[in-house]
């Protein structure tokens, strides 16, 4: 039984990884990003925030306590890879400008691209990593979706709004059977990682990532509150490449797959108390 459960969340995870990617495509005409173009200091501080910031953050967690090095190794790469498709959903719930957050989330997705195949190998070089193929697999999974999906709402934005909520659908269906299947498929190796303190580390990371990117966006609401939640949500489908590609251990996976679940629990109860927040400070 748990071997099928695992047969299936990896049958599920190409499916999660396409559709949530392209949904975001398919939310945005690519050439309505460019009245985005004044908040040029904004994207230079979430990349700041994203691939300094938030590892330095997640080193310095793994000093105070230190873990096994496949535990080490999988919040590493959950804290290097931002750009999460999920951040859509928990602007949609906070009720700040999707526009913006789709922006952020593009910004970041090409910068994870580009930085972490590089960054990796220098933080982990006991790691065999090929930085060229993991840059090639990150850009084929989590690129070629988004221009897809985009190229739809530019050329043909009717059939674009047919089938965004039915992708949008199939993406949360496979992320909880992703999910599912990975937590039922390896439940034997998820105490150890509750002991170690893994999961706790992890879980205090993404508080403390969202208030480095509440920082970044210091001074403006909308901007503070995107910016927390799109360096608080790490992009896991990126990190979930790297784990099935780049690690023979399973217990990197199941890490970022448990981290991910209850940060999005935590993340959202967040958005929607900014929500609030939203309401009270707006003009009557």
């Amino acid at each position: 039984m748990a071997e099928f459960m695992i047969l299936v969340s990896q049958w599920a995870l190409p499916v999660f990884i396409f559709a949530t990617i392209a949904n975001v495509g398919l939310t945005q005409d690519p050439l309505k990003f460019l009245s985005y173009r004044r908040e040029w200091r904004f994207m230079i501080k979430m990349v700041l925030a994203n691939f300094v910031g938030a590892p330095l953050m997640m080193y310095l967690l793994l000093q105070v306590w230190p873990l096994e090095p496949a535990m080490m190794a999988g919040l590493a790469v959950f804290s290097l890879c931002a750009g999460a498709p999920f951040l859509i959903k928990l602007v949609a719930t906070s009720e700040h400008d999707m526009a913006l957050g789709a922006v952020t989330l593009i910004v970041l997705v090409l910068a994870t691209i580009a930085i972490v195949p590089l960054v990796l190998p220098v933080l982990l070089p006991s790691v065999e990593v090929d930085a060229g193929a993991m840059a090639w697999t990150l850009a084929r999974q989590l690129l070629l979706p988004l221009v897809v999906g985009g190229a739809f709402a530019h050329f043909a934005p009717g059939l674009a709004r047919t089938v965004q909520p039915w992708v949008a659908r199939i993406g949360n269906i496979a992320l909880y059977v992703v999910i599912g299947g990975t937590i039922l498929g390896y439940l034997p190796s998820m105490m150890p990682i509750v002991r170690s303190g893994a999961l706790a580390i992890g879980l205090v990371f993404i508080v403390a990532a969202f208030g480095i990117g509440y920082l970044a966006g210091r001074g403006k609401d909308h901007l503070e509150d995107v910016g927390a939640l799109a360096t608080a949500q790490r992009n896991t489908a990126a990190a979930m490449i790297i784990a099935v590609n780049s690690f023979e251990d399973p217990q990197v996976f199941v890490l970022v797959t448990l981290v991910n679940t209850l940060g999005i629990v935590i993340l959202l109860a967040i958005a929607r108390r900014l929500k609030l927040d939203n309401v009270e400070v707006r003009p009557m």
